[in-house]
C-alpha cells in the first residue's frame, strides 16, 4: 500500500516510532540497529540504512555528518521546535566521547551572517559541525 511518503513498512514504522519517543537523540545507524534490538524488534543494519534514507528523503530525520569518512547521525525532524530549530544553529562534535551539541550563540550568529554579507556565501548551519573536546573530556585531559 502506497502511503504519503512512500510505502510504510513495519521497520519503518518502528524506527519512526523510535525517533517520535527520542525526539532530541542524535543516532548512528548502529546505535538504532542496537536499540531496535533492545526493543524486542531487531531490524537488519541494510534494512536500518534504506529506512533513514527514506526518512530524510521525505524531511521526517535530520542527518548530522560527524566525520570525514561519512558517519553520520539522525535526529527526529519534527523533535525540532520554532524555538530549536536545527537551521539556524550550529552544532559542536566531541572528538572524544561522540557527543553532539546543539549551540544558539549570538556570536556564531555573528559568523554566518559575517560570511553572508562580506563573501555572499550562506551557511548551512544543519551542517556546520565544529569539532573539538566537551567539557567532560577536556577536564578528564587535563586530570590525566
Amino acid at each position: 500500500m502506497q502511503r504519503r511518503g512512500g510505502y510504510q513498512t513495519k521497520q519503518k514504522a518502528q524506527i519512526l516510532q523510535y525517533f517520535e519517543t527520542h525526539p532530541q537523540a542524535h543516532l548512528t545507524a548502529a546505535e538504532l540497529t542496537q536499540a531496535m534490538a533492545e526493543c524486542g524488534t531487531p531490524i537488519g543494519a541494510a534494512t536500518v540504512y534504506r529506512t533513514l534514507e527514506r526518512l530524510e528523503a521525505e524531511g521526517r530525520v535530520r542527518r548530522y555528518t560527524l566525520d570525514e569518512r561519512g558517519g553520520a547521525c539522525w535526529q527526529y525532524a519534527a523533535g525540532q521546535s520554532e524555538e530549536n530549530p536545527c537551521h539556524s544553529h550550529f552544532h559542536l562534535k566531541c572528538i572524544e566521547c561522540g557527543q553532539l551539541l546543539h549551540v544558539d550563540c549570538e556570536y556564531l550568529q555573528g559568523i554566518g551572517e559575517h560570511i553572508l554579507a562580506h563573501h555572499g556565501f550562506i551557511v548551512d548551519h544543519s551542517r556546520t559541525v565544529l569539532y573539538g573536546l566537551c567539557e567532560h573530556c577536556r577536564q578528564k585531559t587535563q586530570e590525566g
